[in-house]
This record gives C-alpha cells, structure tokens and sequence, in this order.
C-alpha cells in the first residue's frame, strides 16, 4: 500500500507510524517545524493535514501515554502531541529538551518502553525521558556500515529479529536480535526506492520505503 502525502514542502520524510486505537497511520517529512505532518485512513487515503510544529525525526504512538511522541533534531529533545477524538494530532510540546539521541539526525524508534538510535554502526538506548543506556554493536552483518542508512533503525517487534537495517544498495533490510547480532536478511524488490538517509520506516507489520519524486510511501509486508 502506499501513503501520499498532500504536503508539498521538504523533501526527507523520516517515519511511518501505526496508531492501533485509531486505526490510523502518522507520517512527517524532517527537517523544518513547517514541513507537513499528516495522517492516513487504514486504506492510505489523507485525513489530516498540517505541520509537523517540530523540526522532527523519530515519531512513534505511545500506546501507555495514547499520545504521538518523537524526537527532534539536535538538541530540540523529545516531544509529544495529544491526539483528539478522531487521532488527528494537537499542537506539539517538548518534553525533554537537549541532544537525547548520539547525533543530531538520528530517528528514533519505539519498543513500548525505550527509544533506539542508529550511529556509526551502533544502536543506542534511550528512557522515553532522554537517559542515555546501554549501546551495542550491529555484528555479522553480510555487508559494511558505508552502505547502511545512517539516520535510521527500525524496531520491529518480531522475536529474535527485533531491529531492523537498510542496506540501501543491495536493497535488503538486515534483522538484528536485541544484542545487534544479524539473523537475517529480507529482500525488497528491485523496484524498492531506497536512500542513505531518512526514507526508511517499520509500521504495522511493514517495511516502508519513501520516494521523494512521487512523494510517497510505499509499505512491504514481510
């Protein structure tokens, strides 16, 4: 399925996120507090749209706090948006400010409980209030760092294949367990639009994939 945004500023889309009480999906293009947030029916249609409000990169759905939450570029720190009766979110607010993240860029993914970060070839751990935790390597991997998009990890959910990482030129998304040891390999079709930042998102049981020409996401199912 896909999700087009109606938007038309910025051109990094950084997440894909699944809100399962209102069965509906999130999306936000990074870099500018005015680029477009939006959200889309189950089937991908566009039901909401308006601005980010955040110069964002990770956003996740909170299911304990049954708000949007997610975390801003550099030192903006993370934030959370109530949602109304429909799921459509209200006016950001920063919760805890500063760099809780190991580099600017990096989008943060969401277990339930901490937030992940993708870095120089580690995954790093975050409480949802900005305390740095553990950090480990991604290990055995079928190929090296330099082709791997350097924004993103995805958390998937699946036993034993917890993270996930692109590999943006073999087009495959390498599975981690949660000690960053590589389990296994899914490969995207030859047409999958792949980049080395950003555009690259994990959401009800799908890989999405973002291309900036048709200014949209395409989701995999695996």
């Amino acid at each position: 399925m896909t999700l087009k945004f109606k938007g038309e500023d910025g051109t990094n889309a950084s997440a894909v996120v699944w809100n399962p009480d209102k069965k509906v999906y999130y999306s936000v293009i990074a870099g500018n507090a005015d680029f477009p947030l939006e959200t889309f029916s189950q089937s991908g249609n566009v039901q909401y749209t308006g601005t980010a409000g955040v110069d964002t990169r990770g956003l996740w759905y909170n299911n304990s706090t049954s708000k949007l939450e997610g975390n801003g570029y550099g030192d903006v720190g993370y934030f959370f948006s109530n949602l109304n009766a429909s799921g459509e979110p209200r006016s950001p607010e920063v919760s805890y400010s500063g760099q809780n993240q190991p580099d600017g860029n990096c989008v943060g993914a969401f277990d339930g409980k901490k937030v992940y970060f993708f870095y120089d070839g580690k995954i790093y751990s975050y409480s949802t209030k900005g305390k740095a935790g553990k950090s480990f390597e991604a290990k055995n991997l079928p190929a090296g760092i330099s082709v791997l998009n350097a924004t993103t990890v995805v958390y998937t959910g699946r036993k034993g294949e917890e993270f996930g990482l692109l590999d943006y030129d073999a087009k495959r998304v390498y599975l981690l367990d949660k000690k960053g040891k590589y389990k296994a390999s899914v490969v995207l079709p030859s047409s999958a639009v792949t980049h080395d930042m950003f555009r690259f998102s994990f959401a009800n049981g799908k890989i999405w994939l973002y291309d900036v020409d048709s200014r949209s996401w395409t989701g995999y199912s695996f």
